[in-house]
């Protein structure tokens, strides 16, 4: 999570509202977008001195607004270099679907049609991001080269969402119907 809003960051200055807001809306396919892990993350990076605050007038509200410091630059720009490592994707799902077999045969297929439903659903929320992020990227400055590699790579983020949700949906509907063959 850490590494998250520091990135979030190097975007742009939020509050830990405007923070937990962009997770659930964007990211919450990612990670927790809880108000509670993205709080605890914020308090380890002020202590750390990664970020800092400014406290900016909202009516008679204050809020903090948050901002990246120079070493939680240095140290996100150290950790985004660093090659993707594939074993640390894991699906703890999938340990559900190795033990299946123990579980009442009528209740297999029903879990299986149950993952089928939320994956479309998934789909769909990654479908309705896509649109959203190509609205968004069409009205930026692409000039700005940094802003265009940005958003290069948050597209292949999405894609890449989608690919893998029709993989499994396509993967877990073939399942289905060999268990459905062998009732």
């Amino acid at each position: 999570m850490e590494y998250l809003i520091l990135g979030l960051l190097m975007l742009s200055p939020m509050t830990g509202y405007d923070l937990q807001k962009f997770v659930k809306n964007n990211l919450s396919l990612i990670c927790s977008s809880s108000a509670g892990s993205i709080q605890t993350a914020i308090k380890k990076l002020l202590k750390e001195n990664k970020i800092t605050f400014k406290d900016e007038a909202d009516g008679n509200r204050k809020k903090k607004i948050f901002l990246i410091t120079e070493e939680g630059q240095k140290l996100f720009s150290s950790w985004v270099s660093q090659p993707m490592q594939a074993q640390k994707v894991k699906n703890m799902e999938l340990s559900r679907l190795f033990f299946l077999g123990l579980a009442e045969k009528e209740k297999r297929i029903s879990a299986i049609e149950n993952y089928i439903t939320q994956i479309k659903e998934t789909k769909e929320v990654l479908r309705v991001l896509s649109q959203n992020f190509d609205t968004a990227k069409n009205s930026c400055n692409a000039e700005d080269s940094n802003l265009s590699d940005v958003l290069f790579f948050q597209g292949c983020t999405l894609e890449y969402g989608i690919a893998a949700a029709e993989f499994e949906e396509k993967w877990y509907t073939e399942l289905l119907r060999k268990l459905e063959e062998n009732k």
